[in-house]
């Protein structure tokens, strides 16, 4: 058992080593946009102003099509994410997508993340019969009437919530299972160890999430943020970075098709194109992206307006590229 982030108990990959990469390490799939919660910390909560496509469900045949696109890539993906800005359970494809996936042969690791509200015996063994590799649950609170408040819905029974991870604990086979709540759901005394007790049994990582401001354009409650000089997202040291990484090793498609090099761009505002008018790789290879890269190796990601209220490299990117700038901005050129 883990008491800490899954992302910092793996044997990170030195960027500046590695950098430009000739494949993403990480592929990040919105199969929903729809979502069954409205979390105060999540731009979902915003419903006047939250970006919602024609379609809102990614189809299984433009699943299809972004898989026959990720052979083009010379490796596997390290990982990829089947989730996106909404519930990704919503999706009634979804156990096929994975199997599909994991037939492919074109990614190390299948990951999901779900607020595991819609979890049920059946989808859970679908889901690990299909493939699955690791599902990440978000605990939003330790009781019915908590979860009112966070989710904005009434239709979570918190000793069911309870009942269905338990399920799925006892199902998961391979799959590895990481639960995670929020610190600012967890405010009442004793409610730390209560998380712990509860659910650490049932699950091989678990840890408490800071909430920061890293959405662009969208502000949280100040109640539910924790207070800025604390530990950042997942427990590492906040930092100022004027370089973003993850726009060097991660790609995420939308569920209309089109890309983002952002997995926090629920505004579709860094958009690189679509998948039905050009090939992931090519996007990859893309002037696009490349002058994107270009503009913060050069110290410019101030000089636009979205990345620059984004929060996402302060408190939840580990990795640091601003001592690099110069050199890696030669290797791009």
């Amino acid at each position: 058992m883990h008491y800490n982030a899954h992302i910092l108990a793996q044997k990170r990959t030195c960027l500046r080593d590695v950098l430009p990469l000739d494949t993403p390490f990480t592929l990040l799939i919105e199969v929903s946009r729809l979502c069954n919660f409205k979390c105060r910390f999540c731009p979902q909560s915003q419903e006047d102003k939250f970006l919602f496509f024609d379609k809102n469900l990614l189809s299984i045949e433009d699943f299809k099509e972004i898989l026959s696109q990720l052979h083009d890539f010379p490796q596997k993906i390290k990982k990829v994410y089947m989730h996106g800005t909404g519930e990704s359970l919503l999706n009634p494809e979804l156990p096929e997508m994975i199997r599909l996936l994991k037939q492919s042969g074109t990614t190390e690791s299948i990951d999901l993340t779900s607020n595991g509200a819609l979890l049920t015996k059946e989808l859970g063994e679908n889901l690990v019969d299909a493939g699955l590799d690791h599902l990440h649950i978000s605990v939003e609170a330790l009781s019915s009437e908590k979860y009112r408040e966070i989710t904005g819905v009434s239709s979570v029974d918190f000793d069911q919530f309870t009942d269905k991870i338990r399920t799925f604990s006892a199902q998961r086979g391979k799959c590895r299972l990481t639960i995670k709540a929020a610190q600012s759901s967890l405010e009442e005394e004793g409610d730390d160890r209560k998380f712990l007790e509860l659910f650490s049994p049932l699950c091989d990582e678990i840890f408490v999430e800071q909430i920061y401001p890293i959405w662009p354009n969208f502000q949280p409650p100040e109640s539910v943020c924790s207070k800025a000089g604390e530990a950042g997202q997942y427990g590492q040291t906040v930092e100022e970075k004027r370089i973003c990484p993850q726009i060097f090793t991660v790609l995420a498609i939308k569920c209309d098709g089109s890309v983002s090099p952002c997995s926090v761009d629920w505004a579709n505002q860094v958009n690189l194109g679509n998948i039905h008018e050009m090939r992931l790789k090519q996007i990859w290879e893309g002037e696009q992206l490349r002058q994107l890269r270009r503009l913060q190796l050069s110290y410019g990601r101030a000089s636009d307006p979205y990345c620059a209220s984004c929060g996402l490299p302060k408190y939840s990117c580990v990795d640091n590229l601003d001592a690099f700038a110069l050199e890696l901005l030669q290797k791009i050129m």
